[in-house]
């Protein structure tokens, strides 16, 4: 992993980086736009001594909010905040701590939950705060069911552009990662016929595909030779290691920062001929209804627009083509080309 020197952070087109604490809670939060002067982002959780992973993970996510926020047309902002897990874990203080950070932004920060959080984490972090989003047993619910709809949509997109038809059944799928999205895709994709492998670090998060899916090693699942690899797990998983080991035929899930490096291994994928949906792209579905959660919609209304994210998938794998580059250069263009026009008014 390229080391982030002090020149990255001074060079940064980010808005705002705010290093904040109470009590044992330790905030990471990079305003990368501000749109209209309200900003989306999830709240991650990192090992106390992530370090610069940390602040790399805040950067890059931040970013690709904006972009994910730009692509669906919205006026938001984009940004991220990363905590670190204090050494004595998740106590129920600590959790209050991080909505007391997430407080104190005074509504410009609009969060939800994302890796290292659980559902029931998220129940008490609100006792502290009204901004953040996609509670468990809500009315509007966890976003990973919004999300993984989403990137289900984008992975018949993805399999029309390969096989020209978008039908699941008679394809293979190999699914990292069996949290709140990837559990709800290896349901939907089982349902519709697919052959499905899955693996997850946590074994028991396996079990209930007994049966019904291969169980694969963790260590294995990125190599299998199927058709549609679908992360939904850790970030970076795809890199210069991992990249010559691979035997799909397309990277399609809900995972973030899928890319270690978004230039270049965007650019070898296009190479050998990999297809691979930007992840800020087809994950968009979880931010969507965050929208309607603020503004006063329903799940259904955000649902509706899922369809979005196979209509920017279709543009991108087009001008892919046309241009000979990347899916990640050619969507990062068309959402800075949005936010040049306008969708986005930036301001404090």
């Amino acid at each position: 992993m390229k080391k982030i020197q002090l020149q990255d952070l001074i060079d940064t087109e980010h808005k705002e980086i705010i290093f904040k604490q109470k009590g044992n809670a330790r905030m990471i939060l990079a305003y990368h736009t501000y749109g209209n002067g309200i900003c989306f982002g999830g709240v991650r959780l990192l090992p106390h001594n992530a370090g610069e992973k940390a602040v790399k993970d805040a950067l890059r996510l931040s970013e690709a909010m904006t972009y994910k926020l730009s692509l669906i047309n919205s006026s938001y902002g984009g940004c991220k905040a990363v905590v670190f897990e204090p050494s004595d874990g998740k106590t129920n203080e600590f959790l209050h701590d991080v909505g007391t950070l997430i407080e104190e932004e005074k509504g410009r920060f609009i969060s939800a939950i994302d890796f290292g959080f659980e559902p029931d984490d998220a129940k008490i972090i609100r006792e502290s705060t009204k901004y953040i989003f996609a509670i468990k047993d809500s009315e509007f619910g966890q976003s990973g069911v919004t999300t993984a709809y989403g990137v289900l949509e984008g992975i018949k997109a993805s399999l029309n552009e390969i096989y020209h038809s978008d039908l699941i059944a008679g394809h293979s799928f190999a699914i990292q990662g069996l949290g709140s999205v990837g559990a709800i895709l290896a349901d939907e994709l089982i349902k519709l016929g697919g052959k499905v492998y899955v693996s997850d670090l946590d074994i028991e998060k396996t079990k209930q595909f007994e049966g019904r899916a291969t169980i694969a090693n963790p260590d294995e699942i990125l190599y299998l030779d199927v058709d549609v690899l679908v992360p939904c797990g850790p970030a970076y998983i795809i890199n210069q290691n991992t990249i010559p080991k691979l035997k799909c035929k397309i990277i399609a899930g809900g995972a973030n920062c899928q890319l270690e490096d978004e230039v270049e291994d965007d650019k070898k994928l296009q190479e050998i001929g990999i297809l691979i949906a930007p992840d800020y792209v087809i994950n968009a579905g979880g931010v969507m209804q965050g929208i309607e959660e603020l503004t006063g919609g329903t799940l259904d209304d955000a649902k509706a627009k899922l369809l979005i994210i196979s209509e920017n998938l279709k543009q991108i794998y087009s001008k892919s083509k046309q241009k000979g580059k990347g899916t990640y250069a050619i969507s990062k263009e068309i959402a800075i080309s949005k936010i040049r026009a306008g969708i986005m008014k930036h301001k404090k």
